[in-house]
């Protein structure tokens, strides 16, 4: 498969116009255009794993651990401290060993009302220093798998979580809904780690280069933000 660097000038063309026209959220149509000039980049991140045999309505979610993570909220630096495992109901289907999936909103929480936003920025085709899920697969309570293929098409139902940062908006503690924003030029990943806060995202989106717009998930982590 070739590297995201080896795309064409041609593709990077359209991935620009792709971008440009997207100034707040990306339809789903728009995305799956997008996503897919950016195969190669989520590739570089993302480790096919082999699918598991699972009855469809029950996924194992793995043990409770004690753990941190980093995070940004309102230009800072924060902690997010982990008790729980994550959560990801069907439907939407996944052929994901967690159950989760990317490219399709929740149809289940795992408590009822309000649940703030996880907003996971993932870098697409380029790795950034001082990510704060630098481990492909390996994130204290995520899940270590997840289905992408409403994006990248069959065969990638049991992908291995790209390495991320995270933003929230609010100073919270328990379940977060989990929303992947992708960032497809190092230059913009820049100007959002310098930033730390959401409103900038915004202002990135709305400017409509470099940076997708909100995905949804049917994922859910557990987490208090310190700090």
């Amino acid at each position: 498969m070739p590297s995201f660097g080896a795309m064409t000038t041609s593709q990077g063309k359209d991935t620009h116009m792709l971008l440009r026209l997207s100034p707040r959220l990306v339809g789903s149509a728009l995305l799956v255009g997008l996503i897919a000039l950016l195969l190669s980049g989520f590739g570089a991140q993302f480790a096919p794993t082999a699918s598991a045999n699972h009855s469809p309505m029950h996924h194992p979610q793995g043990d409770a651990q004690m753990g941190t993570t980093g995070g940004w909220l309102d230009g800072r630096d924060v902690t997010f401290v982990y008790n729980k495992p994550f959560f990801c109901a069907e439907p939407p289907a996944s052929g994901a060993d967690s159950g989760c999936e990317v490219g399709e909103p929740p149809q289940t929480a795992p408590r009822g009302g309000v649940i703030p936003i996880l907003y996971v920025m993932t870098p697409l085709g380029f790795t950034p220093t001082g990510l704060q899920c630098p481990v492909v697969g390996a994130c204290i309570n995520h899940p270590g798998t997840i289905d992408v293929s409403r994006i990248f098409g069959a065969g990638t139902e049991n992908f291995a979580l790209p390495a991320h940062s995270h933003i929230v908006d609010v100073a919270q503690g328990g379940w977060w809904e989990l929303k992947v924003i992708g960032v497809t030029d190092a230059a913009v990943w820049e100007q959002i780690a310098a930033a730390k806060d959401l409103d900038a995202v915004r202002a990135l989106q709305a400017q409509g280069v470099g940076v997708t717009g909100d995905i949804p998930t049917n994922t859910y982590l557990f987490f208090d933000v310190q700090g």
